[in-house]
């Protein structure tokens, strides 16, 4: 009877593993290759890789944690269906999105990480005079960071700020000072709006960082490519740490040491 018991437990606990090891889901949406290389220098290669219509996603297991990441692409649209791709086929709690933004604050440098609280689609809206958008209420998405849900580290440091998104690059000072004043907006950037809109209904934990590549004027594009060739994959680094400090959930096998030596004196 023993004999036949052992396999029975072990076939009861795979079942029950195979149904909760997706608990601690996080997905990573960057814009960076930079920094998923960076991510991997810490975290290893893929599990495996999927190919969804234009979306790539690349699993990985940090510590307790499954990692799925995707490549937002160009532009809030991009962005939308590469989220809800994502969001459509894996069980995710967490969201973490990195990447550029165009400073729009004197106060804030380029090299500067900003944690963003809250996004304005500013291409939303009524067309005005001389190019200028009223963006309407909807088009503002405030976002809920829940603090209290991610391990403490150097990201609680970065300065909150208001983000404004839309399909344009912006290398303007005149549209520079314009998103500035009429969003009272620290960055500009391509993909913000688009990764809120695909969580929209979503019960997630959200973070979002961005880190100042230029200033959004007439020098943008060359002080951006001037951003990539000296960017070190800072994020993609500060993603890998934080996601290995998150601990297991309860309903998974990792967080119970007694389950632990069950499954293995059953092996």
């Amino acid at each position: 009877m023993m004999n036949f018991f052992i396999p029975i437990t072990t076939v009861i606990l795979t079942i029950f593993i195979s149904h909760t090891l997706s608990a601690g889901t996080v997905a990573w949406f960057y814009a960076l290759e930079r920094d998923k290389e960076a991510f991997e220098e810490t975290a290893g290669k893929p599990i495996r890789t999927v190919k969804v219509g234009g979306c790539i996603m690349s699993e990985y297991q940090v510590g307790a944690q499954r990692v799925i990441a995707a490549k937002m692409g160009s532009g809030c649209v991009n962005t939308t269906f590469t989220v809800a791709t994502v969001m459509a086929l894996h069980a995710v709690d967490r969201v973490i999105s990195t990447g550029p933004a165009g400073g729009l604050s004197e106060a804030i440098k380029p090299g500067t990480w900003i944690r963003v609280e809250s996004v304005v689609a500013w291409q939303s809206g009524k067309a005005m005079e001389e190019g200028r958008v009223l963006v309407g209420e909807k088009a503002t998405m405030p976002i809920e960071h829940h603090a209290d849900a991610w391990p403490a580290g150097g990201w609680r440091d970065f300065q909150a700020a208001k983000l404004v998104s839309g399909e344009a690059f912006i290398a303007s000072s005149q549209m520079r000072q314009r998103l500035a004043s009429e969003h009272e907006a620290a960055a500009v950037e391509m993909n913000a709006y688009g990764l809120m809109a695909g969580l929209d209904g979503k019960q997630v934990k959200v973070l979002i960082w961005r880190v100042v590549s230029d200033l959004a004027d007439e020098n943008a594009s060359e002080d951006f490519a001037n951003f990539l060739k000296n960017y070190d994959g800072q994020g993609g680094k500060w993603v890998a740490e934080l996601v290995g400090k998150l601990p297991a959930e309860m309903n998974e096998p990792h967080a119970h040491d007694a389950l632990r030596e069950l499954l293995d004196s059953a092996q």
